[in-house]
């Protein structure tokens, strides 16, 4: 049964963009989330991304039960594509998007246009739960702030990078689009949107749930797209650089090469299934690094890390790869 205000203006419609890829398993659990939102003025565009399963048949049952689903068919071209296939529909003055194998709270749609409306924001935040398939949940914070934008705060545009927990202005995306055939797209992309919004808000409660499925944690394949991740923040500052060259938030974004680039693809590398692979992806990484970020012994983020984490990226910069994978695997 689904739960609604009645005494709520439903005039403004949302768009609910999803993502489809050979999720059978999972896609009706998201459709039923979708449908079940408290505002139901709602355009649903379910992008079926070239899927081999029985996906679509699963998409074709909900659009013939509910008229605000529209199935969009493409070839096979990855989430971005998806996305910004479904960008190119969307009708809504407000955008949002959900991975077809996540869900979204009753009110999650409510919630966050409830609170760009009120403020007259062009982007609303939420915070998010991991779900993982042992029953676990891990809570993530969406940023810690009330309302603001990058110029009074530069701080926002390192703020929890999905771009699911959100729901966005549908203009913004006017001269933004998420890059095609790479990795990090939401790294790539929520940055600048962020920066670009003239007030962004927080809603402090968990409203999007992402599936955390089991083998995409730990000991997984690694090639050169993991460096998609440089990619991904230079294009931030290419952005930011060409819409008002901020000073102090392309200093922000500085700190993603060692968030990222230093310790999220280092831990990535040690995690790698194939052994042999781990100390030349080390030395590659820190070669981009250094590069991309030669002064990023002196950033902030390393400054203030923990003894042990100091100890480790001293050895990357050292370029003791040995000790670094050993201090890992203790």
């Amino acid at each position: 049964m689904i739960y609604y205000y009645p005494d709520m203006e439903e005039k403004t419609l949302i768009t609910v963009i999803i993502p489809v890829y050979n999720i059978q398993e999972y896609i009706g659990a998201c459709m039923k989330s979708v449908l079940a939102q408290t505002y139901r003025n709602l355009q649903i565009l379910a992008v079926n991304d070239g899927s081999t399963d029985h996906s679509r048949e699963i998409l074709e049952k909900y659009a013939s039960e509910d008229s605000r689903i529209t199935i969009l068919d493409q070839e096979n071209g990855g989430l971005s594509d998806a996305r910004n296939y479904g960008l190119t529909k969307a009708e809504g003055e407000f955008v949002c998007f959900v991975d077809g194998d996540d869900t979204i709270a009753p009110t999650y749609a409510e919630d966050l246009l409830l609170m760009v409306q009120s403020l007259t924001a062009d982007i609303a935040v939420c915070d998010m739960e991991y779900h993982y398939e042992d029953g676990k949940t891990e809570f993530s914070s969406g940023g810690t702030f009330s309302h603001t934008n990058a110029i009074n705060w530069p701080e926002l545009v390192l703020i929890n990078n999905s771009a699911c927990n959100k729901l966005y202005r549908t203009s913004l995306f006017q001269d933004l689009q998420f890059p095609k055939g790479k990795l990090y797209e939401d790294l790539a992309t929520v940055p600048s949107l962020l920066y670009s919004a003239s007030l962004v808000s927080k809603v402090n409660k968990p409203l999007y749930f992402y599936r955390q499925r089991s083998g995409s944690i730990r000991h997984t394949s690694i090639d050169d797209r993991i460096f998609d991740i440089y990619d991904a923040i230079d294009r931030n500052k290419g952005y930011v650089i060409a819409h008002g060259n901020d000073p102090e938030v392309l200093e922000q974004l500085n700190h993603l090469y060692v968030i990222h680039g230093l310790d999220a693809i280092t831990l990535k590398i040690k995690d790698a299934e194939d052994k042999e692979k781990r100390i030349p992806y080390l030395k590659k990484n820190m070669e981009i690094l250094k590069q991309e970020y030669p002064d990023f012994m002196k950033d902030p983020y390393v400054k203030k890390a923990g003894f042990r984490k100091k100890i480790i990226y001293n050895f990357l910069a050292e370029g003791n790869y040995k000790m670094v994978l050993r201090l890992y695997d203790r």
